[in-house]
């Protein structure tokens, strides 16, 4: 019924189905024990679970989505009746990392396994998954050197990681994870592979980084996944393509496991005779053939060797690759990552936001998260209208709603402290002046007491003026008559200097 309804069309290229996809479905209900598939509703929810994962995964709306869901629910009425149907969940999830490993208590053999089964089963809740993934995440985080792995688990985002926790746990469980940039395809797949136990693999971009490098790092993730038996989990992502030369070999390592002459001869041969030990152990009557051991060798690399692609949908370049190398879409499980739902936004500004210092009420900061939250879904919601208006894509990635916070953050700090400062410079103001108030209160204080004795000191002035006025008066009676005696000796004087002369 999905192929007869969802054809491919230039928009969903990807909406191709095969018997692929119907092992997929099968290969991942036989990894249930019968102790966990204990009812008729956990095996209905195993089933429904199987089948989202491998074909509504790859759906690009939530039209089809649905349209899946309703026609699900109607095949399970039309095969085994409406009660039947009714035992179906809404959401079914299961993963393997629920289980603790066991305790020692000292009385088991050396060679004990002590690590946690690995035993598929339904989530109980979101809040138990919640909780787990915190706990895997601080164990990511202690054991990679420099990992600061900080990624909040809203609703979404633990369900994508379950998606890929199943699709690398399964033999030869290869993804192709689409999204937009930022939607946390790549740290998501990272502790996904830590959970599972893998090694993490990604290349290391240089400007001279070639066809030939590539082969080298493949020939590593070989010896890794069919030599040493050793799960890995190969990233890859579109910023990685530096050549188009590179998905041929991806193809190559997707549809048949093998690529021509990756290993020289004495390389293979001499890998593979010490392999010959490993086989006999596997497989005892398989005769081990130079030709044997290298199927060997490639089939135990294929289930080893996870590729993880992590792909943009903006433009027609994944359209166009995707259609030249047909192993990227039926070699892979795919999980397309829709855009952030509104509780997600909201969830990532709550943690952005919760050690962030804002001088406001716990009420007001609430707000504040959803405002956020609402602008940028609001901004999406446009892009959508736009699309549907003039045809011409645009998008607002989960990476730019972060760099949104980031910004108001960086902003709200920087006039937090410009204000800061025009406080500190008020608050000096503020002090000088009241400092000032105080001097002038004890400066008052010291002048009335200055007034009082300059008081005191006029009126002695006054009294010394008084006495020196009338002492001036008396001596100046004396001058005129001193003056007056004066002249008459001076004409005294001058008449006998005149008859002196005459003389």
């Amino acid at each position: 019924m999905t192929k007869i309804k969802m054809l491919p069309t230039p928009a969903k290229f990807d909406y191709v189905f095969n018997l692929r996809d119907l092992s997929r479905i099968w290969e991942g209900m036989l990894h249930v024990i019968s102790s966990v598939c204990v009812d008729q509703t956990i095996m209905l929810a195993l089933w429904k679970h199987e089948c989202t994962r491998v074909i509504a995964d790859r759906f690009t709306n939530f039209e089809d989505k649905t349209w899946f869901e309703n026609t699900l629910v109607r095949v399970l009425e039309q095969q085994l009746g409406e009660d039947v149907a009714s035992l179906l969940m809404p959401e079914p999830y299961f993963v393997d990392f629920l289980q603790d490993a066991p305790e020692p208590t000292g009385e088991e053999a050396d060679d004990a396994d002590f690590e946690a089964p690995k035993i598929y089963e339904p989530i109980p809740s979101y809040d138990h998954l919640k909780e787990r993934l915190n706990m895997f995440m601080g164990l990511y985080n202690e054991a990679i050197r420099g990992a600061h792995m900080d990624l909040v688990f809203f609703k979404d985002a633990m369900v994508h990681l379950v998606k890929i926790s199943r699709i690398i746990r399964t033999p030869i469980g290869n993804a192709l994870l689409v999204g937009v940039g930022g939607s946390g395809k790549q740290s998501i797949t990272r502790l996904a592979s830590f959970i599972a136990g893998y090694k993490i693999f990604q290349i290391t971009l240089t400007r001279s980084y070639n066809q030939s490098n590539l082969v080298e790092d493949l020939k590593y993730m070989y010896r890794v996944a069919g030599f040493d038996g050793h799960g890995i989990t190969f990233i890859f992502t579109d910023n990685e393509i530096k050549d188009e030369a590179f998905l041929e070999y991806m193809n190559n390592v997707l549809s048949s496991g093998e690529v021509s002459n990756l290993f020289a001869r004495d390389e293979m041969d001499e890998m593979t005779n010490e392999l010959v030990p490993v086989m006999k152990k596997e497989m005892p009557r398989r005769p081990p053939t130079q030709e044997n051991l290298y199927d060997y060798f490639i089939s135990r690399a294929r289930t080893n060797l996870h590729v993880v692609l992590c792909f943009s949908p903006v433009g027609e370049k994944f359209r166009n690759r995707s259609l030249k190398f047909p192993g990227l879409i039926s070699g892979c499980t795919m999980d397309w990552f829709q855009r952030w739902p509104r509780d997600a936004l909201f969830a990532v500004a709550s943690h952005c936001l919760a050690t962030f210092d804002i001088v406001c009420t716990p009420e007001c900061k609430k707000q504040l998260v959803q405002t956020m939250g609402l602008v940028h879904d609001g901004v999406a919601e446009t892009c959508v209208q736009y699309f549907q208006r003039f045809r011409r894509q645009t998008h607002v990635t989960p990476k730019s709603y972060l760099s949104f916070l980031d910004g108001y953050k960086t902003i709200y700090a920087e006039r937090s402290g410009h204000f800061f400062d025009l406080a500190q410079r008020m608050n000096t103001g503020l002090e000088k002046l009241i400092e000032a108030t105080v001097s002038v209160d004890a400066l008052s204080k010291e002048l009335v007491i200055k007034e009082k004795e300059l008081e005191v000191a006029n009126k002695k002035a006054d009294q010394v003026l008084s006495e020196v006025t009338a002492s001036a008066s008396a001596a100046e009676k004396v001058k005129a008559s001193v003056q007056k005696v004066k002249d008459k000796a001076q004409a005294i004087v001058d008449e006998i200097a005149h008859e002196k002369s005459i003389a």
